[in-house]
């Protein structure tokens, strides 16, 4: 009776982890995958969100947000160095802007040089 009781734990704890492996452990990183993305999806709408009422605000307020010391260091000495390119990769690595806002800045920066 001991052997079959033996055998019959192991069997069944090799079953299990053939279930872990090839069912579980899938489908929890799935399930975990789209969690994260949709915290981060709702953190990516709570910025705009901030960044649309912050713009409100300092139009209200008479404040310019566009003023260029809030252009980073290593964006304004490509710009000293002649490199337009560089600048823009830099300010889109730094700042996360997209390549058309990325484009604009660098532009204004480079009219008011």
């Amino acid at each position: 009776m001991a052997v079959y009781l033996e055998s019959f734990w192991t069997a069944l704890m090799d079953g299990l982890a053939i279930y872990f492996d090839i069912f579980l452990v899938p489908v929890l990183t799935v399930v975990c995958f789209f969690l994260l993305l949709s915290q981060f999806l709702r953190y990516q709408k709570r910025i705009r969100y901030l960044e649309i009422t912050l713009g409100a605000l300092s139009k209200l307020a008479g404040i310019e947000l566009n003023d260029p010391t809030f252009i980073p260091s290593e964006v304004r000495k490509a710009l000293d160095e002649g490199h337009r390119l560089k600048a823009i990769r830099l300010y889109r690595k730094i700042t996360g802007a997209n390549l058309k806002e990325a484009i604009e800045v660098v532009d204004v920066l480079l009219k008011k040089t």
